[in-house]
């Protein structure tokens, strides 16, 4: 019986488009802090549209004061009415998330429009995001990219970064792997640690970009020292197998366990599978079958593979062939061939219930 021939593999990581609550706009406030609490109460109600806005940061943020998302959403509101782009988005987020409202993703994708209107990118990227997704309006690819694309030539690192993911992963528009990775490049070099490891494996498998063990080294490097999960899981394999770098096994071990800490599954396998060699690290079956375990239950084959081999082995767990087979068939049906294979054994073998 052998394990996956991709267990250690990279891979780009099916990452969530995330909505950020749009910063302060440098040009159009200063600090919360250069006022008091007072202050901003008084200029708000006196009806001061900047003032609201600092009000309602001071309210999310519980700086000042307690913090208090009803209020933040309160005071957002009553300058987002006022035409304040800033805290239309905010305001939008609040609702997109449950903040101090009801969530609704209609009143999110309503007060992301207004926001992107008056020339928020931030609000441009997300209401790109709801429109990829069909949240709060009706699916609409083309809008989504084009909104997508005035954010990102904005310089929005992270709508370049969306944008890269959709022309490079996207399953409903023309998959272009040099256009995405200009975007991430884009994101990357303003310092978004996913499209580093976004652009490390571009380079890596020379999607897009000519195959370049060196740059995707770097990029895998620079995304990992920002706790970028993705990022400590790819740069641990190029430790593991001296790609780009001379081999280190205690490294790729500590970089594997980072990322299978914040619950990357390929990461939990990788490391399980050191501590069943017991490189790098100590060799200790336990260890190896509660990452596999943790890998398989986050569905990732890998960990299914590995897991029904040491339930059929009795590896750091009582001997279950019958366990090991619903693991194998977990893995099987992702398109496992290992996995396949260690099934038709068994089973030409008459093991099983």
């Amino acid at each position: 019986m052998k394990f996956d021939t991709l267990t250690r593999a990279t891979a780009a990581a099916a990452v969530s488009l995330t909505l950020a609550l749009t910063p302060v706009p440098m040009a159009a406030q200063t600090s919360v802090a250069d006022y008091t609490l007072e202050q901003l109460q008084q200029a708000s109600k006196s009806g001061n549209v900047e003032a609201m806005s600092y009000l309602a940061d001071a309210y999310y943020d519980g700086e000042k004061t307690a913090q208090n998302y009803a209020l933040a959403a309160d005071w957002y509101r009553r300058a987002a009415e006022q035409g304040d782009t800033y805290s239309q988005t905010n305001l939008g987020y609040m609702y997109e998330k449950g903040y101090g409202v009801a969530q609704d993703d209609g009143q999110a994708f309503l007060w992301y429009q207004r926001g992107a209107a008056g020339g928020s990118v931030v609000s441009k990227n997300n209401l790109a995001l709801f429109y990829e997704k069909g949240r709060g309006t009706t699916q609409n690819t083309s809008e989504a990219l084009r909104l997508y694309r005035e954010a990102a030539d904005s310089g929005y690192a992270l709508a370049q970064y969306n944008l890269g993911y959709m022309l490079a992963y996207g399953d409903v528009i023309r998959q272009d792997y040099p256009e995405a990775a200009q975007f991430f490049r884009l994101a990357a070099d303003q310092g978004h640690a996913q499209s580093q490891a976004e652009i490390a494996y571009m380079y890596e498998r020379g999607l897009g970009l000519p195959q370049d063990d060196s740059q995707a080294f770097y990029w895998n490097t620079q995304a990992a020292n920002q706790g970028n999960r993705q990022g400590q899981n790819n740069l641990g394999y190029f430790y593991e197998s001296g790609r780009g770098v001379e081999a280190n096994a205690a490294e790729a071990a500590r970089l594997y366990l980072a990322s299978a800490e914040q619950g990357y599954a390929l990461a939990q396998s990788n490391i399980g599978l050191m501590y069943l060699d017991g490189t790098g690290v100590l060799q200790n079956n336990a260890e190896a079958f509660r990452w596999f375990e943790q890998a398989a239950e986050n569905g990732n084959a890998n960990g299914q593979t590995n897991l029904g081999y040491m339930y059929e082995n009795g590896l750091g767990v009582a001997k279950d062939v019958n366990m090991a087979i619903r693991y194998y068939q977990m893995a099987a049906d992702q398109g496992s061939e290992t996995a396949l294979n260690n099934l038709k054994i068994l089973f030409n073998a008459g093991q099983g219930g």
